[in-house]
């Protein structure tokens, strides 16, 4: 049986990812800050995780060495965003989310790399708010979880880079609009999310499980740009 370790798998994208690859016959390992996980299973495994808090990553990687020696894949999910209606950029609400997109997920990653399979998938979740070729279009707000989803992504690039000698897969989702929390918190009067967390799961299962091209931007199942 493979095994998947899924951040922020309580809600959202994260519990229809999980519920996913519970129905594919995968063991899963799935993380949850304050919101316990709602669904039980024979193969589901959770634990308490703060990606912000350096003591408790290295107490979820523990727990994950005593579930499974090895994994096959990685969905880095978890993330903030503290600055949806901002349209200037506050230092402290930069560095808390930095702290937590990206300090944190690099913490993990690093940590689980020992534990991944020849031919493992490193997926981390991002934004079209990360591609820096991708237009503004006017859109002022959200500066400290751009600037997140943009070092996020140069991590997921260098990372391909690092573990391609490996075998191992790693790469950048966007999972388009999503109706969950976080997508919400963009919406405007005219303007909202217009795809499901099962949607954005299914997405995710079939880059872990089709893909075998490391170091791309996807979004929607096609390759996007930088």
């Amino acid at each position: 049986m493979k095994t998947i370790v899924i951040t922020g798998a309580s809600r959202g994208i994260g519990l229809a990812t999980a519920k996913k690859f519970l129905a594919e016959n995968w063991r899963v390992i799935g993380t949850y800050l304050n919101t316990q996980m709602p669904i039980q299973a024979e193969n589901l495994f959770a634990i308490k995780y703060n990606q912000g808090d350096p003591e408790s990553i290295a107490g979820a990687v523990e727990e994950i060495k005593k579930i499974s020696p090895n994994i096959d894949a990685l969905i880095n999910n978890a993330g903030i965003l503290l600055d949806a209606q901002d349209t200037t950029a506050d230092s402290v609400k930069v560095r808390n989310t930095l702290e937590i997109n990206v300090v944190g997920v690099v913490d993990l990653t690093e940590r689980l790399i020992p534990l991944l399979q020849k031919e493992g998938h490193v997926v981390n979740l991002n934004s079209g708010y990360g591609s820096i070729s991708a237009p503004i279009l006017d859109d002022e707000t959200s500066s400290g979880y751009r600037i997140s989803k943009a070092a996020l992504n140069m991590y997921t690039r260098h990372l391909a880079f690092r573990l391609e000698s490996k075998g191992i897969i790693v790469s950048s989702l966007a999972p388009g609009w999503v109706k969950s929390d976080m997508g919400y918190m963009v919406a405007t009067d005219t303007e909202g999310p217009d795809r499901t967390p099962e949607q954005a799961a299914d997405d995710i299962f079939k880059l872990v499980t089709d893909v075998k091209e490391t170091g791309k931007f996807w979004r929607l199942g096609k390759k996007t740009d930088w």
